[in-house]
């Protein structure tokens, strides 16, 4: 089922309109994502609520520690890690997964990883409304520098397309770049402020807050979202340079051997 309506939506992809056609790509992605379900895309929505409610009750009453509203500090976290994630791994497999796309049909071939990343998009905005809406139900403030949020979600997708304009490429050459990634990731996971206070790692090892890429992210993101604080203006702009700097030697990498790269699947 998810094969078919991939066939008939790549039929009528759109050469001209640009925007359109982004959209339509991970319009689709995002549905065949859930098409094998009863329920659909309803469950882009039970997911979130689920977890979200998991972490309130478990880590507020069962396993509540110093950190006030626990649950919501893990989420905050949680969504950020789960966009880059879903994002990076579904980038590293795009020359390979959208070979026909990329060989068959004339477009700017970047298309398809600015909708592989809008795809992801779509799930992360979903995971912001239940956040949103959790807190409002709880009783937590949310305050007007809620929109300084948009700033990190933008310097998330650029790190997300250049990593994974990177590592697509790799992929044709190494095959198992798959299975290193997942161990960068794992270890990603434990040196970001998800689970713990930001003082308890980066107070010992503070290059760290500047060697990872996420570090600053989450925690910019949190502070806007959740406590109503101003971001770091010093991190967010590092931030912006590491990931503008990664995601040129994507372009660039993608342009010196995306032909070798096609040839070579």
């Amino acid at each position: 089922m998810a094969q078919g309506l991939a066939a008939r939506i790549y039929t009528i992809i759109p050469e001209n309109n640009r925007l359109e056609r982004i959209w339509l790509l991970a319009k689709t992605d995002f549905k065949i994502q859930y098409s094998s379900s009863a329920l659909g895309v309803i469950w882009a929505f039970v997911y979130p609520l689920m977890r979200i409610l998991i972490y309130y009750v478990v880590f507020s009453f069962v396993f509540a520690k110093d950190i006030p509203n626990y649950g919501f500090y893990i989420f905050s976290g949680i969504m950020i890690w789960m966009y880059f994630q879903e994002a990076t791994k579904g980038g590293l497999k795009v020359i390979r997964s959208k070979r026909y796309l990329l060989e068959n049909i004339r477009f700017n071939k970047l298309d398809v990883y600015y909708s592989s990343i809008l795809t992801n998009l779509i799930g992360f905005l979903v995971n912001i409304s239940v956040f949103l809406a959790m807190m409002i139900i709880t009783g937590l403030p949310i305050t007007w520098k809620l929109i300084y949020y948009p700033i990190f979600i933008i310097n998330l997708m650029m790190l997300c397309l250049g990593i994974s304009l990177i590592l697509s490429t790799i992929n044709v050459y190494l095959k198992d770049i798959s299975q290193l990634w997942e161990l960068v990731l794992l270890l990603m996971f434990w040196i970001n402020p998800i689970f713990f206070a930001k003082q308890k790692i980066f107070n010992m090892f503070p290059a760290l807050l500047y060697a990872n890429p996420l570090a600053g992210i989450i925690i910019n993101s949190r502070d806007v979202i959740m406590y109503g604080k101003d971001p770091d203006w010093f991190l967010v702009g590092y931030n912006y340079v590491l990931a503008g700097s990664i995601l040129a030697i994507g372009v660039w990498s993608f342009n010196k051997f995306f032909h070798k790269a096609i040839e070579k699947i």
